[in-house]
């Protein structure tokens, strides 16, 4: 079965698109440090912090988990993966709103109660190319097909919608709004907030995993495989769409 990871590959942009202004809401990101842990039944999500890199090392040496990013390869050593971290930590951590998922294991335990860090999760892009925020996550290939996946993702689009937020207006994908808001003073449609994520066609756990977080997929396209020991060949990604509730 294809990786429960983050969604790729290559992470880059859709092909150019017709684009449209619109006015809609977008979080107040809080800081790496003031957020506050999420609890499912066998999960908890935690902020991430330097001293995870070596469990995070851990996780990204595995070439199942790698195949899906943007770079198709395993960390070659350490640094790699605190390099990865850093992009999550103080003073970058206002662009990501990205967590630490922690197994609990089955049974009933406290909010603090230790576990292995088997993964990420998180909002990885703020504003990118397609105008919406995009979410991923990645795990370790131990814990795949356990329905941890579809956990994690539906409790972090949970506390990504319930953060708080102010109009601003963006310029989206005009396709991503049709027939889904209205006009507003001065012409510019008023349209719900949306949230985004990117796979590989042939990563077909994650594409359930979305579905059953509530993505609906939105657009196909192909474009040249930027893997390593993929050169020379197509990528078919697909974007889904989630929308914000009650919208």
């Amino acid at each position: 079965m294809a990786s429960s990871s983050l969604p790729g590959p290559p992470q880059a942009p859709p092909p150019a698109s017709a684009k449209v202004k619109v006015k809609t809401t977008w979080p107040t990101i809080p800081p790496n440090t003031d957020r506050k842990p999420i609890r499912t039944e066998r999960l908890l999500l935690r902020p991430i912090t330097a001293t995870d890199v070596e469990a995070i090392y851990q996780l990204r040496t595995q070439p199942e988990v790698m195949l899906w990013t943007l770079l198709g390869t395993v960390d070659k050593d350490v640094d790699e993966s605190r390099a990865f971290i850093e992009r999550f930590l103080s003073p970058k951590d206002l662009k990501t709103f990205n967590f630490a998922v922690v197994y609990l294991g089955d049974d009933d335990k406290s909010e603090n109660a230790d576990g292995v860090l088997i993964g990420t999760a998180g909002v990885h892009k703020i504003l990118p190319e397609s105008g919406w925020a995009e979410a991923g996550y990645m795990f370790r290939k131990e814990y795949w097909n356990k329905g941890l996946a579809t956990e994690a993702m539906r409790a972090l689009t949970k506390a990504w919608w319930a953060l708080a937020r102010t109009e601003i207006e963006l310029e989206v994908d005009a396709a991503s709004v049709e027939k889904r808001g209205e006009k507003s003073e001065g012409g510019v449609m008023q349209v719900p907030e949306i949230l985004t994520a990117l796979i590989e066609t042939s990563n077909i756990g994650s594409q359930r995993v979305l579905e059953k977080a509530g993505f609906k997929e939105y657009k196909t396209w192909t474009e040249p495989d930027s893997r390593a020991g993929f050169e020379g060949r197509t990528a078919t990604l697909v974007l889904f769409l989630l929308e914000a509730p009650d919208s």
